[in-house]
């Protein structure tokens, strides 16, 4: 409880800075959802910190929530007609290889700097994400030449064929800033600067607590007069936390609930929650570099001692469906005829004998953000059903910069046995799995399981070979990568999630899209 009260008062005084910035004060009437006739605020308590870098080019983890509000992209994919809308980019064109296309670059829009939007600027930001190799900029590795037409019109040309439209519309690396920004290093931006064309502006920032938003006022797609003015996205890290800012009305959205607080939160009228299927995943990483992990055998124990029907059934009570592989549905490669491991203690004792570790005194660490309480209730039952193997399971609860800091250690060793996280798309394609999580890597970045094998890594680049072009070849080749990281354990592939979001019951216009993970794009939401 004194998390929690901690968790709004922090909250509280944060509301209370955003008024004196925008020269505000009082109450927020219930009625219009404004400060004073003047500002009308949201605020998003967010279960982790909002980001880890605010350097468009360089961000690949919570900050797509921050940064999809202040930049934006050439496209939007739209996961209810599973197509590619414009944003930026009013239209496009590809040749039939797939090889050359033309986004043309929608006119008058300004960046927050007051310089305006043309294909000169396109062509800046996407060739500084390349050029800096970073984050996820390994998306637009199919570009060979990045060329301005004409001043609205921006050409790309590919070595292989690949799915151009999605890729503008990722999730990371794909953001388009001034060129003034441009020219910046990653201080400059992590200092609380920005230059995009998004419909907010950054106003403060707390690292690794905060973001305050406010309207961008020149934004080309114009206000109405029932939207968000200024938003607050803050990490409340406990759930009962968030749960305590929603009944109270502080806070407008929240989500990641424990099924106490969900059951609870459906019963108060005063607030909505909607359940959707997502395509985030629930992964544990085994280190197999490291000794007994580096055992296939050992491995397959471990998978067969998880509690898989027990945590979708129980902790999290029917909001998730046990993994197929890695890739979730709704995406290609996703297949119901790959194997899934269950829980069997008898296949887990004959395969430890089959490793031949010797389990006396053997202790593994597994580590995952804290705050995390399904992540601690299923780590405690997978830790008794390990126990009946003679191994003891230490939980490591950390904030993410030390689990990330602990997991890019060079000696395998020092690196937890076991990581568990949640993985979602780049953008709206099953690649971002493979090339991030399976692809052998000289410098870790997401490969947490460590995974290298040359022939995985010729898969992978068949598959994107044919990505743009074969969906059929290119779903069976995902699959048969599944079937050999499955039948080597490298993961435990524990859920696809559903996310079941909480609203106040004025909050208005949200919908979650799966292709941008907890990302609340503000602009289309409203007070009613």
């Amino acid at each position: 409880m004194k998390k929690g009260f901690a968790g709004i008062l922090a909250l509280a005084l944060a509301i209370m800075m955003l008024l004196s910035a925008c020269g505000q004060g009082g109450q927020q009437d219930s009625s219009t959802g404004k400060q004073n006739g003047a500002k009308r605020i949201a605020y998003y308590a967010y279960g982790s910190e909002p980001y880890i870098d605010l350097d468009p080019s360089v961000e690949y983890s919570n900050g797509l929530i921050v940064l999809h509000n202040v930049y934006e992209t050439l496209t939007r994919y739209d996961n209810k007609t599973e197509e590619v809308k414009p944003l930026l980019a009013e239209s496009w064109e590809v040749d039939p290889e797939g090889k050359v296309w033309l986004f043309k670059i929608k006119e008058n829009v300004k960046f927050h700097d007051g310089t305006d939007l043309n294909a000169e600027a396109v062509q800046k930001s996407i060739q500084r994400t390349i050029d800096m190799k970073m984050g996820a900029a390994f998306v637009w590795d199919s570009v060979e030449e990045i060329n301005v037409k004409d001043d609205y019109t921006v050409e790309f040309k590919l070595s292989y064929p690949a799915p151009l439209d999605l890729i503008a519309s990722g999730s990371y690396a794909a953001f388009i800033m001034s060129p003034n920004a441009v020219e910046q290093n990653s201080d400059w931006f992590n200092a609380g600067n920005a230059a995009g064309t998004g419909p907010y502006k950054i106003q403060k920032i707390t690292k690794g607590e905060e973001v305050i938003f406010t309207k961008f006022d020149e934004y080309w797609g114009g206000w109405k007069d029932n939207q968000y003015t200024d938003i607050i996205i803050k990490k409340v890290a406990e759930g009962s936390a968030r749960r305590q800012l929603l009944e109270k009305g502080d806070a407008q959205v929240a989500t990641s609930f424990s099924v106490t607080d969900l059951k609870a939160l459906r019963d108060n009228k005063s607030v909505v929650v909607s359940d959707h299927e997502t395509w985030r995943n629930v992964i544990g990483f085994f280190n197999s570099e490291k000794a007994p992990l580096d055992n296939k055998d050992f491995r397959i124990a471990l998978a067969y001692a998880f509690p898989y029907d027990e945590t979708i059934n129980e902790i999290k009570e029917g909001l998730a469906v046990q993994s197929y592989g890695l890739i979730p549905k709704g995406l290609i490669g996703y297949d119901e005829s790959l194997f899934r491991y269950s829980l069997d203690m008898d296949k887990a004792q004959e395969h430890l004998d089959k490793s031949g570790v010797d389990t006396n005194g053997l202790k593994l660490e597994m580590t995952f953000t804290s705050g995390n309480e399904v992540y601690r209730n299923f780590a405690q039952l997978y830790k008794i059903n390990l126990q009946k193997l003679g191994i003891e399971l230490d939980i490591r609860e950390m904030n993410w910069d030390n689990v990330w800091e602990k997991s890019k250690n060079p000696k395998p060793e020092d690196r937890q046995d076991m990581l568990v996280m949640n993985w979602w798309p780049d953008y709206a394609s099953p690649l971002s799995w493979l090339q991030s999580l399976v692809l052998s890597e000289e410098e870790i970045l997401f490969n947490l399981s460590y995974v290298n094998d040359p022939a995985l890594d010729a898969k992978v680049a068949e598959i994107e070979q044919f990505i743009a072009v074969d969906k059929e070849k290119t779903h069976d080749l995902i699959v048969e990568v599944q079937k050999k990281i499955i039948e080597d354990a490298y993961f435990l592939h524990i859920y696809d999630d559903m996310s079941s979001w909480v609203t106040d019951v004025h909050f208005k216009g949200f919908e979650p899209n799966p292709a941008y993970e907890g990302v609340v794009f503000f602009y289309d939401t409203y007070f009613e």
